[in-house]
């Protein structure tokens, strides 16, 4: 994907650069920075994209980027209704690698931080488990403290992020590093159309027209671009919003069908279960057992 390539505003008074966005919605065009980034999501949902990786943010999830790895975070459709009355509460911390001092996080005692979570976080790390709650809280403690306090926290929160064993790598290897900036605007301008229009018949012809190409050379840009066809990523999108009504709604699989812009129960339940591996009935058994042992 051609993400914009963010600056990360540089803190005088810190090594890191800390901050708490609170407020209507979260809605960040896909984008990169060469710095890495930790994100607490306190208070949120929506679709996120990491890499080639699309799936749903909820709140509590918590995550770790190493540096030029795209990335986007979206609300749900429901943020940016005013009469929702929805907030948002996400914690970040951005660093550079040699933030502290060039080959820093060469040294020994550092060694299982550079060689296992950088590593893992050029594919966008997710954190599960009792771990999340732990880490989340010296997050917040980060944010809340400053000088060597806030770099001795910041150390605690990697040194259990480097040392979890419960986690989920999202994007495919070999994703980050590999961008360039070129057309950024189109393919931020088809990511806004389709996720503000996947509840509705979308036409390629549509799409195409968005960014000023025809349908067969608009298959072949969007495909180079994020190593998804048209229709495989808004396939996702559309299965990504059909889990969710899943396991927070009462409508029956037909009706969560027509409610994401398929207009065939037989051809929803194919894409469902390639996507996700299990029919939209075996997940939402799955994930009703999984709560009710927790």
């Amino acid at each position: 994907m051609l993400p914009k390539l963010e600056k990360i505003p540089s803190v005088i008074s810190s090594s890191i650069a800390v901050k708490r966005e609170t407020g209507p919605y979260m809605d960040y065009p896909l984008h990169y920075h060469p710095e890495f980034e930790i994100i607490f999501v306190a208070k949120s949902y929506g679709i996120r994209l990491m890499g080639d990786h699309i799936g749903n943010f909820n709140d509590g999830d918590l995550m770790f980027i190493s540096s030029n790895l795209p990335h986007v975070w979206r609300n749900d459709n429901d943020f940016y209704q005013e009469d929702k009355n929805l907030n948002v509460d996400v914690y970040v911390i951005h660093f550079r690698e040699d933030a502290l001092k060039s080959g820093f996080f060469e040294l020994p005692e550092f060694d299982h931080i550079s060689r296992e979570l950088f590593i893992r976080g050029q594919q966008g790390v997710l954190i599960k488990g009792k771990d999340c709650q732990k880490i989340s809280e010296l997050i917040m403690s980060v944010y809340f403290s400053s000088g060597i306090e806030r770099l001795i926290n910041f150390f605690k929160t990697l040194d259990l992020f480097a040392n979890t064993k419960e986690y989920e790598l999202l994007s495919s290897p070999g994703y980050a590093n590999t961008i360039n900036t070129t057309d950024t605007d189109r393919i931020n301008k088809v990511m806004d159309y389709l996720m503000k229009n996947y509840k509705q018949e979308i036409k390629l012809s549509e799409v195409a027209k968005l960014v000023n190409l025809n349908k067969s050379s608009f298959c072949r840009y969007f495909k180079s671009r994020t190593r998804k066809t048209y229709s495989q990523f808004l396939n996702e999108i559309r299965v990504q919003h059909a889990c969710k009504l899943l396991v927070r709604n009462r409508m029956t699989v037909s009706e969560i069908c027509y409610e994401i812009g398929y207009n065939n129960i037989s051809h929803f339940n194919r894409q469902f279960k390639l996507i996700t591996g299990m029919t939209a009935t075996e997940y939402k058994k799955n994930y009703l057992g999984n709560a009710n042992q927790q």
